[in-house]
């Protein structure tokens, strides 16, 4: 665990080791004080070289002086190479409206309390409603801060109205539920077809996915359903809609999970009360039904939706 002596070595290391937040150290340009009693959120983000994306989406969000306000927050803060990384690049928050500054900026604020990262310790999928209204989700150890999916850097520093906690990944707030997810992307336009052409008992697919939930979705992408012969969307009406609704609910699990919550050879009972056994094998992981012997390869992880997380699959389980 966390021990003040690593907490107060955080500080110096923000300046002249890690250089999350403040920028780099040196003797010409050094980085400005920070005194815990005095200098404010708003104070740290504007004299930081390392968060100038991030404070320019302040400023145009017209939040500078709230920052400098004795009101407590939570700022989880993404430095520049974050925000670039995430697709936040200073021409993009340029070309915010104010209101979408504002939306972005508050989805990373957390208002009333200081959180530090000594905070988060055992928590799993902890809810917090931001500053705009929406939700995030962090877990946390010892060593590790995991926020919607994405790892913190073990950095914060203490102002005089709060704490920033130092981001690997810009946070965005989800915009579409799971079924929006696939029926917009044109790389499941055959699970979408099969969500639609499955049986509707007792609900339909497309309304327990835009409803329903948190659920995890192991979703198979185009490839996985040429594989099996398919050749066309409209190829999968010759399969029956109950097998087309097993097939989506093989990989629908009644809770949302992120890459970090699975652990090796763990289980996890899906809506139709399939067991899915996880691999780590590598740079891949695996999953299969319990007593199967194919195996489904996760492609890409952790897409978070309004109402679950969505993984891309290269299989369709159990095929």
């Amino acid at each position: 665990m966390k021990n003040n002596l690593f907490r107060r070595a955080l500080i110096p290391a923000l300046f002249c080791g890690c250089l999350v937040l403040m920028g780099a150290c040196n003797h010409n340009n050094p980085a400005p004080p920070i005194n815990a009693s005095t200098s404010t959120i708003g104070y740290v983000l504007a004299n930081g070289a390392n968060t100038t994306i991030f404070n320019s989406a302040v400023l145009k969000a017209g939040l500078d002086s709230v920052f400098t306000s004795p009101a407590i927050f939570t700022l989880f803060v993404p430095n520049n190479d974050a925000c670039v990384q995430s697709g936040f690049t200073q021409d993009s928050v340029n070309n915010f409206t104010p209101a979408q500054a504002r939306d972005w900026v508050l989805y990373q604020t957390y208002a009333g309390v200081a959180l530090t990262l000594e905070s988060f310790i055992g928590k799993t999928e902890e809810k917090l409603i931001m500053a705009n209204g929406d939700s995030i989700f962090v877990t946390g150890d010892s060593n590790r801060t995991f926020v919607n999916g994405f790892q913190t850097y073990n950095s914060e520093i203490t102002a005089s109205n709060g704490q920033m906690l130092a981001l690997q990944n810009a946070l965005r707030p989800p915009t579409q539920n799971l079924y929006q997810i696939v029926s917009s992307d044109t790389s499941y336009s055959f699970l979408n077809q099969a969500i639609l052409l499955a049986t509707p008992v007792p609900d339909s697919l497309n309304q327990l996915l835009s409803t329903g939930g948190p659920f995890t979705f192991l979703a198979p992408d185009n490839d996985a359903f040429r594989n099996l012969g398919y050749s066309t969307p409209a190829s999968l009406s010759a399969v029956s809609p109950d097998s087309l609704r097993t097939l989506v609910l093989v990989g629908l699990i009644p809770q949302r999970l992120f890459s970090y919550d699975i652990a090796d050879s763990s289980t996890y009972q899906t809506v139709n009360d399939s067991t899915l056994i996880f691999y780590f094998r590598g740079i891949a992981n695996a999953v299969q039904i319990v007593g199967d012997t194919t195996t489904s390869n996760v492609i890409s992880i952790g897409y978070m939706g309004t109402n679950g997380v969505l993984f891309k699959m290269d299989s369709v389980i159990g095929r």
